[in-house]
């Protein structure tokens, strides 16, 4: 790799490409790129955590932020169709998973005429995209475009494909190598070698060329410093990763445990979080569809107790201990009175209070109170959080119902990124990509194919965990 890549990455004119394993230093690199440009440049990617780990690197290199946009290839392209609703054709603000794909070709055609070309040059001068193993063709077709009007660099590792898209994945020996010159293949595991753990990194690249040649990684031989192999019978899985993650609460870097991206696999996350008790909290998918599904049947209902019942059991889905602390009159959606052996006081009251007069106030007033019990505990914080902003935006009055500020607050969402703040969490392989964590646990390391495995290998970056009775894997 040259030195100097990122000087040829802010000088090159044209289309190029940058092969960038996971924790060789891409968004650095493409940071130190857009600061070292002159003129404004537009940083795409895939996901809110994406967006959000760019921008962090490039406030800590001190790029002015008048120098770049950072947006997801979805959000990029929404914000412009919706900017010229006329000429493109589209008007729908929040497009369901089956719309996007018409979004796409109605922002190729858009990207099709001569003013919006005008008005792309005037506001950019070159482009990045980033994790671009991750582009369907469609959004290749849109990346090509673009490329026609400005430079543009795409970074990205094959290995890490591991998103399952309906439409079909952009194809790089025919889309990418042929088209694009490349620029350079990132060669040090900066990840491990920054945080010590230089044994780790070098295995863990080691490990790559295995993968890449279609053999298995060798898990029998003396594993490094750093990677620990655990084998258990499979009846007793479920405990082990009990205790396993137990071990870890007393560490004070962030931990990482891992399940595959399968729809099973994402409940699997949420029943270990509450069996946790909440130590370990798993995070939502970005679609945010408990939340979205609750609020629309919340909103259907025309009685105030028969909305709180959806709100009870929306509850228990984000904390533990709900139904130990509510009176059962409570917990059937009636008014209940204050005795003398009432468990809970205050929290009887704020619900008293919701049932009396159901306004977004008195129920964020009652979350916020069943949230800082200490017989509760928040499992599910990332939903949590999503539903008290969605309240707050309600309570502000920026939108009219809880439905219409919950698309609102995805648009934010949609555009500042995704913070994940607690050090200890459980999630899919899909939902972390692309983070860094300092210790990976893969939970089940028997269920994941080729790419899953080399993701959910990478995110630690000072120690790795492998749950696997395999003697070899994938």
């Amino acid at each position: 790799m040259p030195e100097n890549l990122s000087k040829i990455l802010a000088d090159f004119p044209s289309k190029g490409y940058v092969i960038a394993p996971a924790g060789y230093g891409k968004t650095y690199l493409i940071a130190s790129a857009v600061k070292e440009a002159s003129h404004r440049q537009l940083i795409l990617t895939h996901t809110f955590a994406g967006v959000n780990s760019l921008k962090t690197k490039l406030n800590l290199l001190g790029v002015p932020s008048s120098r770049y946009q950072v947006d997801t290839i979805a959000s990029w392209s929404l914000r412009l169709c919706l900017a010229y609703p006329k000429t493109s054709g589209w008007a729908i603000e929040n497009p369901s998973s089956k719309q996007w794909n018409k979004l796409y070709e109605s922002c190729r055609g858009l990207l099709a005429k001569e003013f919006i070309r005008h008005v792309v040059c005037c506001t950019y001068s070159g482009i990045y995209v980033d994790e671009y193993q991750d582009c369907t063709e469609l959004q290749h077709s849109l990346v090509c475009a673009l490329a026609e009007l400005l430079p543009c660099r795409i970074l990205g590792d094959p290995l890490q494909a591991i998103f399952g898209f309906n439409d079909k994945p952009v194809d790089w020996d025919s889309s990418i190598y042929p088209h694009f010159q490349c620029l350079g293949k990132l060669q040090k595991p900066w990840r491990w070698h920054n945080a010590g753990a230089h044994e780790l990194g070098d295995w863990l690249k080691e490990v790559r060329v295995v993968l890449l040649a279609g053999q298995k990684v060798d898990l029998t031989i003396a594993l490094p410093k750093g990677v620990s192999k655990v084998s258990v019978d499979p009846q007793y899985l479920v405990a082990k990763q009990y205790s396993l993650l137990c071990d870890f609460l007393t560490d004070e870097g962030t931990v990482i445990a891992l399940h595959a991206g399968d729809a099973q696999s994402k409940n699997k996350t949420h029943l270990l979080a509450r069996t946790m008790a909440g130590k370990f909290s798993s995070i939502e998918e970005v679609e945010g569809k408990v939340l979205f599904t609750f609020l629309n049947n919340f909103q259907k209902t025309k009685a105030v107790s028969a909305g709180f019942l959806l709100v009870l059991k929306f509850a228990t889905k984000c904390f533990t201990g709900v139904n130990d602390i509510l009176p059962a009159r409570t917990k059937k959606g009636e008014v209940a009175k204050l005795t003398t052996v009432t468990k809970c006081p205050d929290i009887l009251k704020a619900a008293n209070c919701y049932l009396d007069d159901p306004t977004s106030k008195n129920l964020r007033d009652f979350f916020h109170l069943v949230r800082d019990n200490p017989e509760t505990s928040t499992y599910r914080r990332d939903l949590l959080n999503r539903f008290l902003h969605v309240l707050k935006i309600h309570i502000d009055g920026e939108a009219s119902t809880l439905l219409e500020s919950a698309h609102v607050y995805q648009r934010e969402f949609r555009y500042s990124g995704r913070p994940i703040r607690h050090t200890k969490l459980i999630g899919t392989t899909l939902l972390v990509k692309g983070l860094e964590y300092d210790h990976a646990i893969i939970l089940d390391a028997d269920s994941l194919g080729m790419k899953e495995l080399y993701v959910a290998m990478t995110r630690g970056s000072k120690s790795l965990t492998i749950i696997t009775n395999k003697g070899s894997l994938p």
